[in-house]
C-alpha cells in the first residue's frame, strides 16, 4: 500500500535554518587556511581543547596514549549547545575564539606541528567507517567499559620474571586509550543532561517539558542501554556528535525498528513525532560533513534471516531526505526482487522534486559478491553500507581504506600507446596496458602500505570508535592495527569510459581501418585536434561509443575490467587485507581531466573524464535501456570499491505514471548485475542559467561522482561535466 508521508513541520524548518548557519555547513573550502588547522584531511579540524590535551600530556608513555588524552581533553573543553526547537542534542564544539585564545591556539599548534607531524600528515584514510550502533544502543558505553575491563583482567602482563609480555602491553595500551575516550564521552553527556535541566527552568511550556525530557534521556544514554525509540536515536546521534569526520548512520531502519515498533504499539510514540526525530537526526549530519564530502545511510535490503526490510522507518528516512533537501545525508535505498514498487515509486517522486537522494544499491548483487568473492557470511553481508560516496563496507565490522590510491586510466592508455606506436593489433595494446597497470598499482600499493604501517604505529584517529567495530575489543587491537573483522583496500580507477572510448577509437582508426598511423593519431591528439576538427567530430558522431549497446565497444569494456581484476588479484595481500577495486571517481575525473591533454575519443584537452562507470558525457544517444545494457555487459560484482552510474531524467519522467518507466529501467539494471544508480532531475537550461546567475540558485544540488554538492560551488570543469550529461 502506498505510504502517506507527513509534511515537514515548522519545528524542523526552524532547526534546519539554525543548523545551516553553523561552522561546518557554511564552510566552502575546508582545506583553506583558517583559525582551525586540519588534522590529516579537511574532514578533521584541530581544536584548542585537543591542542591543550596534546601539550599537557607530552610525557605520556606512547604517542597513541597521548592522542587519546588529547581527544579526551577536547571533549572536556566542549560546552553543551542546545538550540531552540531541536529534539536531539549533541554538536561539534567549534566556538569563536577570543584574541587570547587564538594566540594560545597558534602557539600550541606550532608545538604540535613540531612533535606530531606524522599525526598531522596524510596517513592511511581516516574515518569513512560505519560503527556498530546496535551494540551502542543495546549495551551502552557502561556495558562496553565492563567488556574492556574483563578483557584487561585476562592479560597476564607481569606473569614473567622481568620483562612483561609485549603483546599484552600493546593490548593494555589499546584498552586504556578506548577507556580514556569513552569516559570523556560520558562526562560530556552528563553535562548535556545538566544543561538541558538548567535551561528548562528558564523556559515556558511546551519547551520546558521537552528540555526536562531531554535531560532525563541524556542522564541515561549513551551510558546505559536504550529502552525507547527516542533514547536509541539520541544515543547514536550523541556518540557521533563527539567525532569529526565521515561516519555514516548505517542501516537505521534495522537497528532502530524494534524500539519504534514497541513504542508505537504501547502508545508512547506517535508516527508524526517519530518523523520529527528522524528529520532532526538526518539534519544533524550537516553539522559535521563539509562540502565535497559525503556521509549517509542505507535503508531497505534484507535482514540476517533473508526477510525484506521495508517498514515505516524505511519510508521515514526517505521522507527526511525530501524534507531537508541538503547534500547530506547521502541517503540510499537497497533494492532487491522483493522490494515493492510502492517504495520505488515513492523514492522516484522524491527525486522528481530535485532531491538528489536516494541512490539505489543492488542488494542481491552486492550481498552475493561479499559472500562469494570476499568470503563474508550472509548475516554480515546484508549490513553492507556505502562508507561515504559509493564504496562498500560492512557496518560495524570493517575498515575500508577508501580511495587508497588512484589509477588514471586514460593517461595510462595514452602512455601505453606512446610507448607502442607500432602495435598492429588490440592484443598488443592491451597486453602492454596490463603490464603498465601492474607497475603503477605496485608502486601505489607500496606507498600506501607505508602509510598503513605508520598508522598502525601511532594510531590514526579516535580510539573510541574501535569499541563499536568487531572484533577490536576481543583482539585487543585498534582498526589501525588489524583489529577489525574485514580490511578492504579500495583503489579507484578513474576515467573508465573515457579510456574505453579512446581504446575503441584507436582500434578503429589505426588498427582496423588504418586510416591513421599510431604516430599520426598521437600527434593529432597532442595538438588538441588543432586543424583536425573534422576528424574529432567524426570520432564523436560516427564511431561507436560505450553506453549504446554496441557489442564491439562493450567487449573492450569487458576486457579492461578483467585486466583490472587480474592485476588486483595477482598476489595475496598482507594481514588478511582484501583488495577491492572501484571505478567511482569522487571529483577526480574532473581534476585529472583538467590536467590531461586531448584523448583519442575526441575529448579536448582539459575537459573532464567520464564519471564513475557511466558513459562519456553526452555520448549515450540510444536511450536508457541501451545504456543499461552496455554498463551491465561486463561483470561489476567485484568492483565494490565504488561503482557510480549517474543518470539524468527530466522531472516529469520521475513522477506519476511515467515513474514506472524509470522503475522498469532500474529493475532491469539491477537484474543484469548493475551495482549502483544515482539520479539527477534537473534540466540543462537551469544548469546553464545557474552558471550565469549563481546568486539565483544557492540551493541547487547535483550529483557528482558518488556524492551531492551545491552546483554553484563546483569548479567550471565539474559544472560543464554535469551540464553535458545526457538527459532522458
Amino acid at each position: 500500500m502506498p505510504y502517506t508521508p507527513f509534511e515537514i513541520t515548522d519545528r524542523i524548518r526552524s532547526v534546519r535554518e539554525k543548523y545551516l548557519t553553523m561552522t561546518v555547513p557554511v564552510e566552502t573550502n575546508a582545506y583553506a587556511p583558517k583559525k582551525y588547522k586540519n588534522l590529516g584531511t579537511g574532514d578533521r579540524w584541530l581544536t584548542l581543547g585537543y591542542l591543550r590535551g596534546w601539550t599537557e600530556n607530552r610525557n605520556a608513555a606512547t604517542t597513541i596514549l597521548r592522542a587519546s588524552y588529547a581527544e579526551a581533553r577536547e571533549l572536556c573543553d566542549s560546552q553543551p549547545q542546545i538550540f531552540d526547537d531541536e529534539l536531539l542534542v549533541g554538536h561539534l564544539y567549534l566556538p569563536e575564539y577570543t584574541d587570547e585564545e587564538q594566540a594560545e591556539y597558534d602557539r600550541l599548534y606550532e608545538g604540535f606541528a613540531a612533535t606530531g607531524s606524522t599525526l598531522e600528515s596524510r596517513l592511511a584514510r581516516k574515518c569513512h567507517i560505519c560503527l556498530d550502533f546496535e551494540k551502542l544502543i543495546k549495551k551502552g558505553i557502561r556495558g562496553i567499559l565492563d567488556e574492556i575491563q574483563k578483557n584487561t583482567k585476562k592479560l597476564d602482563i607481569f606473569g614473567r620474571d622481568i620483562y612483561p609480555d609485549f603483546e599484552g602491553v600493546k593490548k593494555a595500551e589499546f584498552y586504556e586509550c578506548v577507556k580514556i575516550e569513552l569516559e570523556a564521552v560520558l562526562d560530556l553527556a552528563k553535562r548535556y543532561s545538566e544543561k538541558a535541566l538548567e535551561m528548562s527552568k528558564l523556559c515556558d511550556e511546551p519547551r520546558k517539558s521537552e528540555l526536562v525530557k531531554i535531560s532525563g534521556i541524556m542522564s541515561k544514554v549513551p551510558e546505559y542501554p536504550a529502552e525507547t525509540f527516542y533514547e536509541a536515536i539520541q544515543s547514536v546521534q550523541f556518540f557521533l556528535s563527539t567525532l569529526f569526520g565521515l561516519y555514516p548512520l548505517g542501516r537505521p531502519d534495522k537497528y532502530l525498528y524494534e524500539y519504534y515498533e514497541k513504542d508505537i504499539k504501547n502508545g508512547r510514540l506517535t508516527r508524526e513525532f517519530a518523523q520529527e526525530l528522524v528529520d532532526n537526526f538526518c539534519l544533524y549530519v550537516s553539522d559535521r560533513v563539509f562540502t565535497r564530502a559525503a556521509c549517509g545511510f542505507i535503508v531497505g535490503g534484507r535482514n540476517a534471516d533473508g526477510s525484506l526490510v521495508e517498514n515505516d522507518l524505511t519510508y521515514m528516512f526517505l521522507t527526511a531526505l525530501d524534507h531537508i533537501k541538503l547534500p547530506d545525508p547521502n541517503g540510499a535505498l537497497a533494492v532487491n526482487k522483493k522490494t515493492s514498487d510502492d517504495i520505488l515509486m515513492y523514492a522516484s517522486e522524491i527525486l522528481s522534486r530535485g532531491t538528489t537522494h536516494p541512490a539505489f544499491y543492488n542488494d542481491e548483487a552486492i550481498v552475493d559478491s561479499f559472500t562469494q568473492n570476499y568470503n563474508c557470511p550472509f548475516e554480515d553481508a546484508v549490513d553492507f553500507i556505502h562508507s561515504t560516496c559509493a564504496e562498500m563496507t560492512i557496518a560495524g565490522k570493517s575498515k575500508g581504506y577508501t580511495t587508497a590510491f588512484q589509477i588514471d586510466l586514460p593517461r595510462l592508455l595514452w602512455n601505453t600507446v606512446k610507448e607502442n606506436p607500432d602495435a598492429t593489433d588490440i592484443d598488443q595494446i592491451l597486453n602492454a596496458f596490463s603490464d603498465m597497470l601492474f607497475k603503477a598499482a605496485r608502486n601505489h600499493a607500496h606507498n600506501y602500505s607505508l602509510r598503513m604501517l605508520e598508522a598502525s604505529r601511532i594510531g590514526n584517529g579516535p580510539m573510541r570508535i574501535c569499541a563499536l567495530i568487531d572484533d577490536c575489543i576481543a583482539k585487543g587491537k585498534s582498526i589501525y592495527d588489524g583489529g577489525e573483522r574485514y580490511t578492504f583496500i579500495q583503489p579507484i580507477f578513474i576515467g573508465f569510459s573515457t579510456m574505453v572510448d579512446s581504446l575503441y577509437a584507436y582500434k578503429a582508426l589505426v588498427l582496423d581501418d588504418k586510416a591513421l598511423s599510431g604516430e599520426d593519431f598521437i600527434g593529432i591528439a597532442e595538438q588538441d585536434f588543432k586543424d583536425s576538427e573534422e576528424l574529432r567530430q567524426y570520432i564523436i558522431k560516427k564511431i561507436p561509443h560505450y553506453g549504446n549497446d554496441n557489442e564491439l565497444v562493450d567487449s573492450l569494456a569487458q576486457r579492461v575490467s578483467q585486466i583490472i581484476l587480474s592485476v588486483m588479484k595477482s598476489e595475496e595481500l598482507p594481514m588478511g587485507s582484501i583488495m577491492m577495486p572501484g571505478t567511482f571517481s569522487y571529483i577526480n575525473h574532473a581534476s585529472s581531466g583538467a590536467r590531461m591533454g586531448a584523448t583519442f575519443d575526441g575529448r579536448p584537452s582539459g575537459y573532464s573524464y567520464s564519471d564513475g562507470c557511466g558513459p562519456v558525457q553526452g555520448r549515450d544517444v540510444n536511450g536508457p535501456t541501451a545504456m543499461v545494457k552496455s554498463l551491465t555487459s561486463w561483470n561489476q560484482s567485484e568492483f565494490l570499491g565504488g561503482m557510480v552510474v549517474n543518470i539524468k531524467f527530466g522531472k516529469d519522467n520521475l513522477s506519476g505514471e511515467k515513474a514506472r518507466n524509470f522503475i522498469s529501467v532500474l529493475r532491469t539494471f539491477m537484474e543484469r548485475g548493475g551495482l549502483e544508480m544515482q539520479v539527477n532531475a534537473v534540466d540543462r537550461e537551469t544548469l546553464r542559467d545557474a552558471v550565469k546567475n549563481p546568486e539565483k540558485y544557492p540551493d541547487l544540488i547535483v550529483r557528482i561522482g558518488g556524492y551531492s554538492d551545491y552546483f554553484t560551488r563546483l569548479t567550471p570543469t565539474l559544472q560543464q561535466e554535469v551540464i553535458d550529461r545526457t538527459e532522458y
